[in-house]
């Protein structure tokens, strides 16, 4: 049987069997089991009974703020970042020394840029793990991927590798643009051949858009799990037009959870400020903690409060949309999903914003 595995935010969905779920639950917590487990318990119930951990449980990091594709669905192409680079390493070094002084648990790559564009990206990978940092994230899009980069970035052990990868064939060339469906399937062989030869404990996923495998979505799954450890689903966002509608009942749970540090130091609530519409401070000039400790603070009592659409960010992310069920067989079971709620109808990216 399968079931569609939540992300926070009920839009993430996984094709895992209970087997499977477990198997890769087992191998995340490799080496740190009853740390993962408190980790989770905090992940999950913090944000439910409003408690407050003493240091962000995670942190996205932007070590690159550029990217060299043109993706269809991207926000990139339809927002201004007011960013385009790397982090210097330094900077990089001064916010993991304080992320490992308040054994943070999990430092993910990710946001708004390719973090495979930075030429020091094993190395800081190295070096948080180094700083006692539990559980390392990298989120790519696999088209700069090269055996050396490979075996560099699986020598250093992360925990957790996603490559985001847009339905089959022709749908994936038609949303990760300027990448080629094969090219990019044989950079994932690549992943895999090192991960088994370097890191066997490496979580490898792929992420794919609903509307690139809605036609065939049991073909999906059948093609990557030859490759990877699990695969999941993402209800579609669109950001050529903003038609979401609100919940205004909605409490986000990423204030709970997490900060993000753009390539310049600039810290967000969460990973969705694509526009950087309310910095919190610079790592530069305040700590993560004090961050943590007032700016977060505010924010987390604005939701509490029902001011989240006071909040630029907010009133303008998915996330706080409503959702509206939906229903997705795969291998003759059903799985129970959410997609957002648009005020009209949104029929994918790609090729699917052809098709009548």
């Amino acid at each position: 049987m399968y079931h569609g595995r939540k992300s926070e935010t009920k839009v993430q969905f996984t094709f895992e069997t209970k087997k499977e779920f477990w198997k890769n639950e087992f191998r995340r917590a490799h080496g740190k089991i009853l740390s993962y487990l408190w980790f989770k318990f905090k992940w999950k119930f913090f944000p439910k009974f409003k408690l407050v951990a003493p240091f962000p449980l995670n942190v996205d990091i932007e070590v690159s703020s550029s990217c060299n594709l043109k993706c269809d669905h991207c926000f990139r192409q339809y927002m201004d970042i007011k960013e385009n680079g790397l982090m210097s390493l330094e900077m990089y070094k001064k916010i993991v020394d304080e992320c490992g002084k308040h054994k943070l648990f999990t430092l993910k790559f990710s946001m708004r840029g390719e973090p495979t564009l930075h030429p020091d990206l094993p190395e800081m990978v190295a070096y948080a793990k180094d700083k006692g940092i539990k559980e390392i994230w990298i989120n790519t899009h696999g088209g700069n991927i090269t055996e050396d980069l490979a075996v560099g970035l699986m020598q250093a052990k992360p925990d957790w590798i996603t490559m985001s990868f847009d339905g089959l064939d022709e749908m994936y060339e038609s949303i990760r643009k300027p990448l080629r469906y094969q090219e990019s399937f044989e950079k994932l062989k690549i992943l895999r051949k090192a991960r088994d030869k370097y890191a066997p404990y490496t979580m490898l996923n792929v992420q794919t858009l609903w509307s690139a495998i809605k036609d065939d979505p049991d073909k999906y799954r059948k093609t990557m799990r030859e490759v990877v450890d699990r695969v999941a689903f993402n209800s579609d966002m669109n950001f050529k037009e903003i038609m979401l509608v609100p919940d205004p009942d909605f409490i986000c749970p990423r204030l709970w959870q997490r900060l993000v540090i753009t390539s310049e130091g600039d810290v967000l609530k969460c990973p969705s400020d694509f526009e950087k519409d309310e910095v919190l401070g610079n790592v530069r000039e305040k700590s993560i903690k004090e961050i943590w400790d007032n700016e977060q603070k505010s924010n987390r009592a604005a939701h509490v409060a029902g001011k989240k659409n006071d909040s630029v960010p907010c009133k303008k992310c998915h996330h706080g949309a409503k959702k509206v069920k939906r229903e997705v067989n795969v291998a003759d079971d059903n799985i129970d999903c959410f997609n957002f709620e648009f005020e009209k109808e949104f029929s994918g990216v790609g090729l699917n914003r052809s098709k009548k």
